[in-house]
């Protein structure tokens, strides 16, 4: 359980800690193009916003056998099945960007819980940590499947920091996904948007307070908002 005295900074995982790059030398390796990665992803968090949305919860890895399988098949993939089994591995193989370490060491420097929400699973994100060394530098690793549903509802962001004795009133997020730095927002945090595989801010979403091109920034930044006492 978390010190109550420490701020807790959140941290989304996929594509804000770990690169998807390897799922693009993956689709490669099928003979599609380098973009498909960016439309299987996109189709993946369409298809399970879009499930969440009726009441029902699928996992991470559910949905994105299913959205495999729809993708792989417009583009004329013969054997789907063993093509999905030779991405699907590749999520457990996710390098971390080169920004990560410093940025996590820093907020562990600055006295602040560490946290690692994802929209994947808990055994797979442990998985990663332990694959890119970055164990000592995060103190819990939260998943959906605990609460059964998808960010980014707002009541998930609650339960998440409520589960490692948090307050949202205390509480950041940082995430290169404008809906979830929305959806965190939405739920009383902090937010800050780092730049990954957008350009430019979604002008739908609510602005966070904080964005920057640098994970190190952001860190700085928000710990200095968010304070340990």
């Amino acid at each position: 359980m978390m010190n109550p005295e420490k701020p807790v900074l959140v941290f989304d995982v996929i594509e804000t800690i770990f690169s998807l790059e390897g799922l693009s030398n993956a689709f490669q390796s099928l003979g599609l193009p380098e973009h498909t990665k960016d439309l299987f992803f996109a189709q993946l968090l369409r298809d399970a916003f879009a499930v969440s949305a009726t009441g029902t919860y699928v996992p991470f890895i559910d949905v994105a056998r299913g959205t495999l399988e729809v993708v792989l098949t417009n583009f004329g993939v013969s054997s789907t099945a063993s093509a999905i089994e030779r991405i699907l591995p590749v999520f457990g193989q996710l390098d971390a960007h080169p920004d990560v370490r410093e940025a996590l060491a820093l907020a562990k420097a600055r006295k602040m819980d560490v946290v690692f929400f994802t929209n994947g699973s808990k055994g797979n994100t442990e998985a990663l940590i332990t694959r890119n060394a970055l164990d000592e530098l995060v103190d819990h690793v939260v998943s959906i499947d605990a609460f059964g549903q998808w960010k980014p509802k707002q009541t998930v962001y609650q339960e998440a920091v409520r589960s490692v004795g948090g307050e949202t009133a205390r509480s950041a997020m940082i995430a290169a996904h404008a809906w979830d730095t929305n959806g965190a927002m939405n739920a009383g945090m902090l937010a800050g948007w780092v730049r990954r595989q957008d350009s430019v801010y979604h002008p739908a979403m609510r602005r966070p307070g904080f964005n920057s091109d640098s994970l190190i920034e952001l860190v700085d930044k928000m710990s200095e908002a968010l304070p340990e006492t």
